[in-house]
């Protein structure tokens, strides 16, 4: 990761790595309240501040909330909205990013999930298949805080470009079978359904903050062309 254009240090970059920590063990990461063992992620090249690049002297203000750190533990503060200016970590972690994030990964997604249920699965790492999907590998292998925190890994300049990437990946997955994916939705209004929420449907609002006053329907935002939005992909 270190060589790529993004994380080189360079002043075109997004900022490099952080300062490098030894001895740092295995991350652990549990799989919601399951008997399936949690995934065990090696330790990555950096752990401490960011060392290069523009965002070199960036600060960081909230969280964290829910930030998984080395050894199987989960760093949070009582109120993860409090002011709390520390400095952007990263610990780039390229076996991450070889294993979920990989040509054949992102094919296998686009090509062989029929349905929305199968590909927000895919995306997200089956449990029990020992992969963290095209999403959880973008983050996780940043690292760092709040790379790898998930709430308040907006924080870091990366979150940006990964999750332009995996809208990208969506729209060519809806792409394929536009009549049938255009306005597919599956799940539930919360993460891993953590509190116990509804369903979604078309018809429920979401509240988007400062993009737009109000709230506005998913049926208004799950199209790149048909709702308020007017963009496409190369």
């Amino acid at each position: 990761m270190e060589g790529s254009p993004l994380f080189d240090g360079s002043d075109t970059s997004i900022s490099g790595n952080g300062a490098f920590i030894p001895n740092q063990p295995d991350l652990q990461i549990p799989l919601g309240h399951t008997e399936i063992p949690p995934l065990i992620l090696p330790a990555g090249t950096g752990g401490g501040c960011v060392t290069s690049g523009p965002f070199v002297n960036y600060t960081v203000n909230m969280g964290p909330s829910f930030l998984y750190v080395p050894g199987g533990n989960v760093s949070r503060m009582s109120n993860p909205l409090d002011y709390n200016p520390r400095c952007l970590k990263r610990d780039l972690t390229t076996s991450i990013l070889r294993d979920n994030n990989n040509h054949s990964t992102v094919l296998n997604l686009i090509q062989n999930s029929p349905d929305i249920w199968s590909f927000e699965t895919n995306t997200q790492g089956a449990p029990g298949s020992g992969l963290l999907g095209i999403h959880g590998g973008g983050h996780l292998a940043m690292g760092g805080d709040p790379g790898r925190d998930a709430d308040a890994n907006p924080g870091d300049p990366g979150f940006w470009n990964h999750h332009a990437m995996i809208d990208r990946i969506w729209w060519m997955w809806q792409y394929g079978d536009l009549e049938e994916r255009e306005f597919a939705i599956s799940g539930t209004g919360t993460f891993l359904n953590e509190p116990v929420s509804a369903n979604t449907t078309l018809d429920t609002h979401v509240n988007v903050g400062f993009v737009k006053r109000g709230s506005i329907a998913m049926r208004d935002i799950m199209s790149t062309t048909a709702g308020p939005f007017c963009y496409v992909y190369l």
